[in-house]
């Protein structure tokens, strides 16, 4: 029988697994966005998306959700040079 510590690391490699899956969506829908852009930057919509980030994952972990959203933005960017 698996351990409580085993169990729970278990969840969080199937959600692991499903935010990569998520992931590779996004960037899949985000990196043909660059020809429709002048430039890879639109600081408005970073800010927008980084609140939505922030509201969607709630109080305590609001910080911690920009941050990550902060390297997702990133490494969108970089994607669609």
């Amino acid at each position: 029988m698996p351990s409580k510590l085993e169990t729970a690391r278990g969840r969080i490699d199937a959600l692991d697994r499903r935010i990569a899956a998520l992931l590779a969506r996004r960037f899949a829908l985000a990196v043909p966005l660059r020809a429709l852009k002048r430039r890879a930057a639109d600081p408005a919509r970073e800010r927008q998306v980084l609140a939505n980030a922030a509201a969607a994952a709630g109080k305590p972990y609001a910080e911690a959700a920009r941050a990550v959203f902060a390297v997702i933005i990133r490494r969108t960017k970089a994607l669609q040079k």
